[in-house]
């Protein structure tokens, strides 16, 4: 991963100390960028260290609770060869223990960062210095029925990891180095908790360890055992009720949430590139997507969007699509279809104001932190896709006031919700988006797809940046292209 080479080699020839500290078996993985990067930096570093980020472009990120652990900042940077998302922890202090409340600091910076080896040109501890983190924290582990239920996921990968630790039996260097850093911790003790662990021996007695083990960390806790369960438990909580009902991170960019339009002609891959998107950046960060051209009803709207299906079965010319393609065609009739009809008229104001609901709902999401993606967007173009229809079909002079005063309201509508924070324009010849309607499941008629893609190919966008992308491409090409321009705009 060139992004995590670089980060790599300018640690190592700025001077700066650190080392990776944690879970070195698997310290390829980390560099590929499948997993975090654990970095411990020397507190007396930790400015030079933020200033080497920015010039890698590394960017901050926050908890989007509000809560984090002491001692630890997210970066992420963008790989721009393979567009993974690298996620550095930095670490100024030993902040461990349990996964959830992480109650334990132990003084042992100075010691990881004396005791480190070169492993693929990374600084990362010796093996007997990297035991004793490594037995501390899955030792307390052990110590309550939730950090229990998380550890056994990954037990398979604990016993590898433990056995690797062990090679060429660092014991002698480990325990001395108990007795110098930690001496609250009996090293008898110790030993029988690493035996454990390499056995292993039944999990009731590895229990039994790590609460003996835990009554003699009580110098280096940061909570109360039973404050330490509660912020547990709760996390836990939190945790659960996110996966049950929004299944996205905690992260969220240090500069704020977003929101992103993806917008172009029919089949141009807007919904294909969105998943690509969504699945990406929900990886890390706190991630929702909208449908801007489906919006949901609102309690105004709710009743008679229930009677749509029923409308389009008996009044099929009414249809949207169709009444646009007609108003469209110099062949329509003077006389019959001079005037939009009516239900038209107010279903498009309905539309304007449900875009206009799910909108502001979109906006306060990406004010909390958020990245909202959304699928479509109004323009300022009138006559465009999702944008305002009825001043595009104007009504003769005094033919209808009650169709103009419809028309007016939805033009406030539309002006009233605000520009996205970037723009994704997808195009594409329209002979080709004419062969990939021809495939997908929705497939349109030909003639409808030539009108939007003539109404699409012209949106305008104020006030807000946006991004021209032509996805007649291999889809890798075009997905970079995409995650480039949306992380360069949070």
């Amino acid at each position: 991963m060139a992004k995590i080479r670089k980060l790599i080699e300018a640690l190592n020839t700025s001077g700066l100390r650190y080392c990776h500290w944690k879970s070195n078996l698997s310290l390829a993985e980390a560099l590929s960028g499948q997993t975090d990067v654990d970095l411990l930096i020397h507190r007396n570093d930790a400015s030079p260290f933020r200033t080497l980020l920015s010039q890698l472009c590394f960017r901050p990120a926050v908890n989007m609770d509000g809560e984090s652990f002491p001692s630890l900042e997210h970066y992420f940077a963008l790989d721009e060869e393979s567009g993974v998302l690298v996620h550095v922890h930095a670490y100024y202090r030993v902040i461990t223990g349990e996964s959830l409340s992480k109650n334990y600091r132990f003084p042992v910076e100075e010691m990881l960062l004396q005791n480190t080896r070169a492993e693929d040109s990374v600084r990362v501890p010796t093996k007997s210095a990297e035991l004793v983190v490594f037995t501390l924290r899955i030792m307390l582990k052990h110590t309550s029925l939730v950090e229990l239920a998380l550890l056994l996921r990954d037990w398979e990968h604990v016993k590898q990891e433990g056995a690797w630790l062990l090679e060429n039996n660092p014991m002698d260097e480990t325990l001395k180095l108990i007795e110098d850093w930690l001496p609250a911790i009996d090293t008898g003790l110790f030993s029988k908790c690493v035996a454990a662990l390499k056995s292993p021996v039944p999990l009731l007695r590895r229990i039994i360890l790590g609460l003996q083990l835990r009554s003699q960390l009580s110098i280096y806790a940061r909570r109360s055992p039973i404050r330490a369960w509660l912020s547990g438990f709760q996390k836990f909580s939190i945790m659960l009720f996110r996966r049950l009902t929004r299944p996205q991170k905690g992260l969220i960019p240090s500069s704020g949430g977003a929101v992103i339009a993806f917008v172009g002609p029919e089949a141009t891959g807007k919904s294909t590139l969105l998943a690509e998107m969504r699945h990406w950046l929900g990886e890390h960060f706190a991630v929702d997507q909208i449908h801007v051209g489906k919006p949901k009803s609102t309690v105004l709207s709710i009743l008679p969007n229930l009677l749509v299906p029923a409308l389009r079965f008996v009044l099929p010319t009414y249809r949207s699509s169709r009444v646009e393609t007609q108003y469209a065609s110099k062949e329509r009739s003077e006389h019959s279809q001079s005037v939009y009809p009516l239900l038209f008229a107010a279903r498009s104001v309905l539309l304007a104001y449900d875009r206009r609901a799910l909108l502001a709902r979109a906006f306060a999401q990406a004010a909390n932190g958020s990245i909202v993606l959304c699928d479509r967007y109004p323009s300022s173009s009138s006559g465009a896709p999702d944008s305002p229809q009825r001043s595009h079909y104007p009504v003769p002079q005094g033919r209808d006031p009650l169709r103009s005063q419809l028309a007016r309201i939805e033009q406030r509508l539309y002006r009233e919700i605000p520009s996205p924070d970037l723009v994704i324009f997808l195009s594409v010849p329209v002979e080709v988006a004419i062969l990939r309607n021809k495939t997908r499941g929705k497939e349109e008629p030909e003639d409808y797809v030539r009108l939007r893609h003539a109404q699409s190919s012209s949106l305008e966008f104020e006030k807000t940046s946006v991004c021209r992308i032509d996805t007649n491409q291999p889809l890798d090409q075009t997905v970079l292209e995409v995650k480039k321009a949306i992380w360069n705009a949070l």
